[in-house]
């Protein structure tokens, strides 16, 4: 049995199905007992019609990274597939409308313009879909027939996958799209022969099991669920707004509550309201709004009162490109704010521990009654991954409030010094739990306190209570081998993690001598792991999307070494073939 490891893309105009259809690919590959990866690019306008692509990478085998260049590329708008034809693998496969509804002009064409030893497949979809429905809507359907047919895929499990795809809508709307898919399949079946090597007939497969398909906004919603979050505010930003499109739904349905803020400001101060009347709250936003939210990241630490951010980065600064990916707010999420105000830091590194991170953030908060950042970027959350369905939080991460005893209730402390800096906190409401809150520097009775003894001691308890957080890190991510010694050490952070470590795996196939670090929990970071690490490693290569840096300087400071930066900002992914080809370089 042959393996398979395949990247297609999809390219059109917003408007001609191109999403649609990769996600139906999407879904039918998972529902064959493939891995898949897959990630979308379209404009930043809410009815732009500019350049979609749908990238889907397919594999017999676990998927770490969506796969840089395309193998197949199927093109349903000439001049924006055109513009792609560069990230088509040589010798790839292009997939065409060889009977347009309207000629191109000169040098307009994908298959004139496509390189050299690329194999091209010219379909009349167009005309195949105007047979099929009496329209050429259904352009998209007709390519993944003709692509079905080429790559031997079960012709009629596809139909069955595209119906349940559309089960919700009218019989028309099935039958125009199941005709569409067929008349593509049986066009090229009699008319196109085979010239490329892909195929997924007799393919080993993983061992089926249920799976589901989710994107990491998905993921993050259902976590808070299953993790008892009980009130959300928010306000609108790509590529957050998702999350709070969930729970608008879902939350009301488990006793909670979800309002929709006039800004940012206004949704983290509903936050920490929530969260200091005893419930578990959240808010999500993405670079510009959680600039305006520093405004009351202070106030949660210094009152100690739990709150979660989730910050799905986009490319900035400003408004930036809030449709492209970026790792630009490590420094943000970190650092942004007055005063020494240690705040707690996860940054998921893949689809699945979006799930376990948004857990983990909500117990934090609750546990250590402190601010909690959730750094998630626009790959994270919209790239679609079939996982294992996670297990639902242990009891101790649902219900982690320290409550004070009765004794201590006599003469309460809400801000008490403890060996690790956890005052137990009296939910408003509890007989002897009356206390001040306030944003001023304050005794342990709360009361105001300027003096200097008082403010060392209190920034000392909320330090000792932030460095504490970490006996609850999980453990950091490593690809590492018996031998412990290694020519080059990757470290990395969030979405450009999955794509380190399977550079790394790659690199030692070909006799790179390589291993590769990435931490879950950036702040507090465990430092002496990543030290540790760092000894065993001749060279240190740090690669991530952002212009600067900003993790290799943060990481550089920690190992006192020289360390290698690799950076993009090209709006796209990590992918693991850049950082292979700079570990060769090094």
């Amino acid at each position: 049995m042959k393996e398979v490891n395949i990247v297609i893309e999809i390219c059109g105009s917003a408007g001609e199905g191109t999403i649609s259809a990769g996600e139906i690919l999407s879904r039918f590959m998972s529902s064959q007992g493939f891995e898949i990866m897959s990630f979308d690019s379209y404009p930043a306008e809410i009815r732009g019609f500019g350049k979609c692509v749908a990238h889907t990478r397919i594999s017999s085998n676990p998927i770490y990274s969506p796969g840089k260049q395309a193998d197949v590329l199927i093109s349903l708008n000439d001049k924006h597939s055109i513009s792609q034809l560069s990230a088509l693998k040589e010798n790839g496969v292009l997939i065409y409308d060889s009977q347009p509804t309207k000629p191109h002009q000169e040098d307009n064409s994908v298959a004139g313009r496509a390189n050299p030893g690329t194999i091209p497949y010219g379909v009349p979809l167009g005309m195949l879909a105007q047979k099929a429905t009496g329209n050429t809507r259904g352009r998209n359907m007709v390519a993944l027939g003709a692509l079905s047919c080429l790559f031997h895929l079960d012709k009629d499990a596809f139909t069955e996958s595209i119906k349940a795809r559309y089960g919700k809508k009218k019989q028309i709307v099935i039958d125009s799209n199941v005709n569409s898919f067929l008349e593509g399949f049986n066009w090229a079946k009699e008319n196109l022969k085979k010239a490329d090597a892909h195929s997924f007939e007799d393919v080993k497969r993983p061992k089926h099991k249920e799976k589901l398909i989710l994107n990491g906004n998905q993921l993050v919603a259902r976590a808070a669920l299953d993790a008892n979050l009980t009130f959300y505010a928010g306000y609108p930003i790509t590529p957050a707004t998702k999350i709070m499109e969930i729970l608008s739904k879902e939350l009301p349905r488990h006793g909670g509550v979800l309002l929709q803020t006039e800004d940012e400001i206004a949704a983290i101060g509903a936050v920490i309201g929530a969260g200091f009347g005893g419930k578990r709250a959240m808010t999500g936003t993405s670079g510009p709004g959680f600039a305006l939210m520093t405004e009351f990241t202070g106030l949660s630490v210094m009152a100690e009162v739990p709150a979660v951010i989730i910050n799905s980065q986009r490319g900035g600064p400003s408004t930036g490109m809030p449709t492209k990916t970026e790792q630009s707010d490590f420094n943000a999420a970190l650092f942004s704010g007055t005063g020494d105000c240690p705040r707690v830091v996860l940054a998921p590194t893949d689809t699945k521990s979006c799930y376990d991170a948004t857990v983990l953030a909500l117990y934090i908060a609750e546990k250590y009654q402190t601010l909690v950042v959730l750094l998630l970027d626009f790959f994270l959350s919209n790239s679609i991954k079939n996982i294992d369905v996670p297990r639902k939080p242990a009891k101790k991460y649902l219900n982690a409030n320290i409550a004070p005893k009765a004794d201590e209730l006599k003469d309460y402390k809400r801000y008490r010094f403890t060996k690790n800096g956890i005052s137990p906190r009296s939910i408003p409401g509890t007989p002897g739990g009356v206390f001040f809150a306030t944003g001023l520097e304050h005794d342990e009775y709360g009361r105001p306190n300027y003096s200097e003894t008082g403010h060392l001691a209190m920034t000392q308890k909320r330090f000792d209570k932030y460095r504490s957080v970490l006996s609850e890190a999980p453990k950091p991510q490593m690809v590492i081998s018996e031998q412990g010694e290694y020519d080059i050490g990757v470290i990395s952070w969030g979405s450009s993690a999955g794509a380190a470590h399977e550079a790394v795996m790659t690199a030692r196939k070909e006799g790179i001598n390589a291993a590769s670090f990435s931490s879950v929990m950036l702040s507090p970071f465990p430092e002496s792991a990543m030290i540790e690490f760092s000894h065993t490693c001749k060279k240190i290569l740090i690669p991530e999307l952002n212009f600067s840096g900003q993790f290799a300087d943060f990481a550089a400071g920690i190992l006192k070494r020289p360390v290698e930066k690799l950076n993009f900002i090209t709006g796209r992914p990590m992918a693991s073939e850049d950082i292979l080809q700079k570990m060769r370089e090094m």
